[in-house]
C-alpha cells in the first residue's frame, strides 16, 4: 500500500514570524529607498563617517561583554569552576534568542538550557537570570525617571497628539508596573503569596487547563525570586559590583545613538539646518525615553515601535536625516547583534529535551506543596 503523504501545515508561531519578517523587510526598504533615505544620504556630499559608526557598534557590543561579566559574577557565587567564556556563551545565546522572539521571551529559556548543559542546576540558573533581570529593570527605571525629571520639557514636547501620548504613557506605566511587581516579589513574602492566591482564583474562574501545575511552577519561581534576592543582599560588595556593572551596561546601550549622530556629522550640519546641537548627556536622556516607550510593542526587537519612538524623540536633532539614522541605529543595536551572536545558537542544539526537566521540577514542587499542606492542616 502506498503511504499517505503528510499534509504540510504552518504553525501559528511560524505564520507570526513570517508576518513580522515581511513587515520588517518593508519597513527597512522604506527607510532605505524613500526620499531622504539611506540611498539619498550616500549620494549626498555630506556622507557618513564610517569609523564613527564602527565605534558605535563596538560600544554596543561592549554591553554584551559587561552582561557576560554580570552573569559570571552571579554564577560564580555557587559554581566557582565556571569560566568567563561560558558566561559569554550564555549572554550571547540570550541576546540572540531575545532578539528573535516577541517581548524577548525566548532568551532566558535558551540560557537555562545552555546552563543545564554546563551542569548548572535549572533552579539556580533561573534564579540568577531572574535576579539579573530585576537589577536591569531597577537601573533602567531609575535612568528613565531621572531623564524625565532632568529633560521634562523635551519629554513633554513628544505629546503631540492622543496616540503619541498614549504610546508614551503606556510604555512608561508598563515598565513602572513590571518594576513594582519585582520589588514586591523580591522583598515581601506576604504580598507575594497573596498575589499567588489572586492569580490562582483568576485561573480557576477562567477554567484554564492544568491550573495546579501552572500555580506550582509560579510558586517555585516566586520562591527562587525571594531566595536569589536574599543571596544577593547578603553580600554587599557583590551587590554594589553588580549594580555598577549593570549601570555601565545601560549607559553603553543609551550612548549608541550619539555615535550615529556624530557619524552623520550632525554637530557640524545642524546649525546651518536650524536644528539644535545635541550632546552626549542629551542623547543618554532621550534614549531612555525611546527604550521605555518602545518596550510596549510585543514584537521581536519591538519592530515598528522602536523606529517610531526614535523618530518621535530624535527627529528634531536629525531633521531630514532621521530615516537613515534609524537604519544605522537599528543595525548597530539589533540586526548587528543578531549577526554577531547567531553562531552561539549552535550551543543550544537539542533544547527540546529541556521541557522534560521542567516538567519533573513542577512535579517536585507540587509534591512539596502537598507536604506543606498536610503539615499546616
Amino acid at each position: 500500500m502506498e503511504k499517505k503523504k503528510k499534509k504540510f501545515k504552518l504553525s501559528g508561531i511560524a505564520v507570526f514570524n513570517i508576518v513580522v519578517g515581511v513587515l520588517t523587510a518593508i519597513l527597512l526598504a522604506y527607510f532605505i529607498f524613500s526620499d531622504d533615505g539611506v540611498i539619498d544620504l550616500l549620494k549626498s556630499r555630506d556622507g557618513i563617517i564610517w569609523w564613527l559608526l564602527a565605534v558605535g557598534l563596538v560600544v554596543f557590543d561592549l554591553n554584551i561583554i559587561v552582561d557576560s561579566v554580570v552573569t559570571y559574577v552571579f554564577i560564580r557565587s555557587q559554581y566557582p569552576k565556571v569560566r568567563f567564556i561560558d558566561a559569554l556563551k550564555i549572554s550571547c545565546v540570550g541576546v540572540f534568542f531575545s532578539a528573535l522572539t516577541p517581548s524577548s521571551t525566548g532568551g532566558q529559556p535558551m540560557q537555562l538550557f545552555l546552563m543545564s548543559k554546563m551542569r548548572i542546576s535549572v533552579g539556580f540558573g533561573s534564579a540568577c537570570m531572574t535576579q539579573k533581570f530585576i537589577v536591569y529593570q531597577f537601573v533602567t527605571m531609575a535612568f528613565s525617571i531621572l531623564a524625565i525629571l532632568i529633560k521634562f520639557q523635551q519629554f513633554g514636547s513628544a505629546f503631540t497628539n492622543f496616540w503619541s501620548s498614549a504610546f508614551i504613557v503606556l510604555g512608561f506605566l508598563v515598565q513602572l508596573g513590571i518594576t513594582a511587581l519585582f520589588i514586591i516579589v523580591s522583598f515581601s513574602q506576604k504580598l507575594t503569596y497573596k498575589l499567588l492566591g489572586l492569580i490562582t482564583k483568576i485561573l480557576r474562574k477562567l477554567k484554564v487547563k492544568n491550573t495546579d501545575q501552572k500555580i506550582a511552577k509560579l510558586t517555585k519561581e516566586f520562591r527562587m525570586f525571594l531566595d536569589s534576592n536574599r543571596l544577593l543582599m547578603s553580600n554587599r560588595k557583590r551587590l554594589i559590583l553588580i549594580y555598577s556593572l549593570v549601570a555601565l551596561q545601560v549607559l553603553l546601550i543609551l550612548s549608541v545613538p550619539y555615535f550615529v549622530y556624530l557619524a552623520f556629522d550632525m554637530p557640524k550640519l545642524a546649525p546651518a539646518a536650524g536644528l539644535p546641537v545635541g550632546n552626549l548627556f542629551d542623547f543618554l536622556c532621550i534614549q531612555s525615553f525611546v527604550l521605555f516607550t518602545s518596550n510596549l510593542i510585543p514584537l521581536p526587537g519591538a519592530s515598528g515601535g522602536a523606529e517610531a519612538a526614535f523618530a518621535m524623540y530624535y527627529g528634531g536633532y536629525f531633521g531630514p536625516r532621521t530615516m537613515p539614522a534609524i537604519v544605522a541605529w537599528r543595525f548597530l543595536t539589533y540586526y548587528g547583534s543578531i549577526i554577531l551572536t547567531a553562531p552561539f545558537s549552535y550551543y543550544t542544539k537539542g533544547h527540546k529535551a529541556q521541557s522534560e526537566k521542567i516538567e519533573n521540577e513542577i512535579k517536585e514542587v507540587m509534591e512539596e506543596n502537598q507536604v506543606l499542606e498536610k503539615e499546616t492542616n
